[in-house]
């Protein structure tokens, strides 16, 4: 694997060259001008909230005594991360993406798009062991763009009211429009 690597660096090590030396060239036919131009050719997407962390102050309760509190809201370039801090009050194991290989956890925009949770490799199913406490960072696929409206959904067919189950459904208004203070279920 490590021959194509280096193909692809070599070639585009290649193209950089040949894009500075036509900027060279523009820029010597046109004094600065034109190299500028070349070098703002390619725009970087609007990320909502400008790329930059929202501390967000949201705790929702699920009946089975599962706490879910969120601290904060980025999109980046290639993904959108949600703090979190989760307090499992049960006495058995809990699960916050039910079935590791599913799509059961996402950010639902207003746009109907849906940016899917990437779980870590070492937790899939983000479980969390009776009594104890789990902070860290959802990271969904894809920037958030601007948007009105996004809900953060985990184990999408589970239930929202069911103080038995060990895969607590949840649905939680993001804050990601100017006065919105965040709900959820």
């Amino acid at each position: 694997m490590p021959f194509p690597k280096l193909a692809l660096s070599l070639t585009f090590a290649a193209l950089l060259a040949a894009c500075q030396q036509e900027g060279a060239s523009k820029a010597d036919g046109d004094a600065a001008g034109n190299a500028g131009a070349a070098l703002t050719v390619q725009s970087t997407p609007k990320l909502w909230n400008s790329g930059e962390v929202k501390p967000i102050d949201i705790q929702v309760a699920h009946p089975n005594g599962t706490v879910l509190q969120l601290t904060k809201l980025q999109s980046r370039q290639t993904d959108t991360v949600v703090g979190m801090r989760v307090i499992n009050g049960r006495d058995k194991d809990i699960d916050l993406n039910r079935l590791s290989g599913n799509r059961d956890g996402y950010l639902l925009l207003d746009t109907g798009e849906r940016l899917y949770l990437s779980p870590p490799s070492t937790n899939t199913r983000l479980s969390i062991p009776a009594g104890q406490t789990f902070e860290g960072e959802l990271v969904f696929l894809g920037r958030l763009p601007s948007v009105k409206s996004a809900v953060l959904v985990l184990n999408e067919n589970s239930s929202a009211d069911n103080r038995y189950t060990t895969t607590p459904g949840f649905r939680v208004d993001l804050p990601v429009s100017d006065g919105q203070a965040g709900a959820g279920q």
